[in-house]
């Protein structure tokens, strides 16, 4: 198995932000049997999960937190 080794940017760092608070407030992938629509569990955990590298680079300020 073959490892690469990334590097983030500042700018890729405001990016990939910028991509997990669009995520967390306007994209939705469940709609109920009553047409509200929401996130799903598995949906909710990845955008989770991205905060969480956010958090190590110490770009999350300004998304939104658990509980979209």
């Amino acid at each position: 198995m073959q490892t690469t080794d990334y590097t983030m940017t500042k700018r890729d760092a405001k990016v990939f932000k910028d991509l997990v608070a669009f995520l967390g407030e306007d994209v939705f992938d469940q709609r109920q049997g009553d047409g509200a629509i929401g996130k799903s569990d598995a949906f909710l955990r990845k955008i989770w999960n991205a905060r969480s590298v956010l958090e190590e680079f110490g770009a999350r300020d300004g998304t939104r937190s658990q509980g979209e």
